[in-house]
């Protein structure tokens, strides 16, 4: 391949990765109705305060439960962002610091300088290191591997902070490794990036709960040094600068507790969420999940890998070991896998250049110019797709994602809140686990019953009053008078057993009564003399609910087909089947290859024992599973 042509080629790959990332990036404020708002509201309260709050502070049931903040930073940055830029300002964060992140990651492989003329390159002589001399098509395997794994999680988060802090040291570790680490000279004199990072450390423990990984990385690295390295000054400098990042790691506002918070904050987490789950218990739930999928796939290529170079073992003592603890991270819980995708960047980079050590892109492939750039061409075939298919939504819908490529921000639970405020209905509220962030944020004069932070409460509150509550009928009835709840404000996608055994029996419990429904909320009040006036212009029955349901969706910014659907199954699981029917019909309009609606109609037919509701059923059900639907139980 000519030169000018091959490094055309080159440059259009890796544009086009960044630019698949950029497009991953690019989508809706899906998290609207999570974390975020307590987020926001956190960092407003520490930034007029000066000071991080240290209980509950939202709660009326446990008000003064302890609770270290451990990314009381990002809250502050976040609360900055939106009050200059509002959501859109967030996702543009977001946007940034994860580009920036693969850049960096970018540059520990693709050489910086030139690699020293006299020598072969070597880890073991200092003298030697040079460049490490990574090559194209392991970098191009690596990076697109590493976005599909990264791609699981991709909200405005805390996190992203440590996705930074962490390439960050991946970055500085990599050079020091492999050239030195020199960064840049004042008055003569090099600046090492390895005396950077006690900095970042103290930022890192400040910003999120990651920063344990610090600590454990560069212990990694001290021991790949002290194995390779035969230089005491190095291994001197090495210890100082492992002192300062532990040092640096106490200075939190919660000490030595907020420093050995990763160690002990499950051992009181009286709620599980998904994003801890391990991928062996979520793949029973959720089936297949590209990124999970692409997980497995780059684990076996790294293992694989390895072993064809295990000649190498001394030389990749580093990563081997961070290879092994972030695999480990990854099977172990959920949200760990954009923290493999990171790490597997650079050291997928580095085994595959093992196996497939010259540089550039040709002669790294058997065969001729024509075979390299064909290959070449392929990739890029398959980026520009890609690029597209999630653009145009294509791929989310195919993922069965509530994401919408831009900039929008869902409407719903802001709509229900503002219907609440409109209507000055007053608390106490009992609201579910999912939709308390929110209503920190959006509906502060009242104080929630819980909200999404399992380490804010006591394990019995959650094993005593939250869930047995929405269990038993008895219960509700027991707890509901001892708070004096008087309205309910519940996001109904709550998937639960103890979430949808509740939603089925307060549906019928004539003590409440609904008086809103959208495409993610319910709000109910207690039918009490107090209430009178509300019930009587708002009250929704099976009767009247598709007229009253399309009064309030009318106004959603959420995808119809998503919205007919969703409002399809929350009719299904309450038993109100004509509106099941109804939604599910509307869906079917919007898609008729779309197969969940084809299954809730069908399911919703099935209650009727006649003749042609069975047929019906049987009719819907199987077009579910010839579109796609394979779900093993309803076969």
């Amino acid at each position: 391949m000519d030169r000018p042509s091959s490094y055309f080629l080159n440059g259009l790959v890796f544009t086009l990765i960044f630019g698949l990332l950029a497009v991953f990036l690019i989508h809706s404020f899906d998290s609207i109705g999570q974390d975020i708002g307590r987020h926001l509201r956190l960092g407003e309260i520490i930034w007029q305060i000066k000071e991080v709050p240290k209980t509950n502070l939202f709660s009326y049931t446990e008000p003064d439960f302890p609770f270290i903040n451990h990314h009381w930073l990002s809250e502050v940055i976040f609360f900055g962002v939106y009050s200059i830029a509002g959501f859109t300002g967030l996702i543009l964060l977001k946007i940034f610091v994860v580009l920036a992140v693969f850049l960096l990651l970018f540059f520990i492989a693709i050489p910086l300088e030139v690699r020293p003329a006299s020598g072969a390159w070597s880890a073991d002589d200092p003298s030697k290191r040079g460049v490490l001399p990574l090559t194209g098509w392991p970098i191009v395997i690596s990076f697109i591997l590493s976005i599909l794994i990264f791609i699981s999680r991709t909200e405005v988060r805390p996190e992203i902070f440590s996705f930074a802090i962490l390439a960050f040291f991946l970055f500085a570790l990599f050079r020091e490794k492999y050239q030195g680490s020199t960064f840049f000279k004042i008055q003569g004199r090099t600046l090492n990036l390895l005396w950077f990072l006690p900095v970042v450390q103290l930022l890192w423990v400040n910003l999120h709960i990651y920063f344990f990984i610090g600590p454990v990385l560069f212990l990694f690295f001290f021991i790949d040094q002290v194995i390779i390295q035969k230089s005491k000054a190095i291994i001197k400098k090495l210890l100082l600068v492992g002192v300062l990042i532990g040092g640096v790691t106490l200075v939190n506002p919660a000490g030595i507790q907020g420093a050995l918070l990763p160690v002990n904050i499950l051992k009181e987490y009286g709620y599980s969420i998904v994003e801890n789950q391990t991928l062996s218990f979520l793949s029973g739930f959720f089936g297949f999940n590209l990124s999970v999928f692409i997980f497995k796939w780059s684990v076996a290529v790294l293992v694989v890998s390895f072993l064809l170079t295990i000649k190498n073992f001394k030389k990749r003592i580093f990563e081997i070991m961070i290879s092994a603890l972030f695999i480990y991270l990854g099977f172990k819980m959920f949200r760990n896998l954009p923290l493999y995708a990171l790490v597997s960047f650079p050291v997928l980079a580095v085994f595959l250049t093992d196996i497939f050590p010259k540089p550039g892109f040709g002669r790294n492939l058997p065969g001729k110019t024509w075979f390299t750039r064909s290959c070449l061409v392929g990739i890029i075939i398959f980026l520009v797709f890609m690029i597209f298919f999630v653009a145009s939504n294509s791929y989310y819908k195919k993922e069965g994602h509530s994401k919408i490529f831009g900039f929008s921000v869902p409407n719903s639970l802001e709509r229900a809140v503002n219907f609440v405020k409109e209507n000055n209905i007053k608390g106490p509220i009992f609201n579910n686990f999912d939709t308390g962030g929110y209503l920190i944020w959006s509906l502060p004069e009242e104080k929630v019953f819980v909200d999404n932070r399992p380490e804010a409460y006591s394990v019995d509150f959650f094993k005593k009053v939250y869930k047995p509550m929405q269990e038993s009928q008895e219960k509700w009835a027991e707890f509901s008078e001892k708070y004096g709840i008087n309205f309910v404000f519940f996001a109904y996608t709550d998937a639960t057993p103890w979430g949808e055994t509740f939603l089925e029996n307060i549906v019928k419990n004539p003590d409440w009564r609904i008086i809103y429904i959208n495409e993610i909320a319910i709000v109910l009040v207690k039918n009490s003399k107090e209430n009178k006036e509300i019930i009587s212009n708002f009250v929704i029955s099976e009767a009247n609910v598709i007229e009253k349901t399309i009064e309030t969706i009318k106004n959603s910014n959420m995808d119809k087909l998503n919205l007919a659907s969703t409002l399809s199954l929350l009719f299904y699981k309450i038993s109100w089947r004509e509106a099941a029917i109804h939604f599910a019909d509307e869906a079917i309009k919007l898609d008729p290859k779309a197969p969940r609606p084809y299954l809730y109609k069908g399911l919703a037919h099935a209650y009727y024992t006649d003749k042609e509701s069975q047929k019906l059923a049987d009719e819907n059900i199987r077009k579910a599973v010839d579109l796609g639907l394979k779900d093993s139980k309803y076969y």
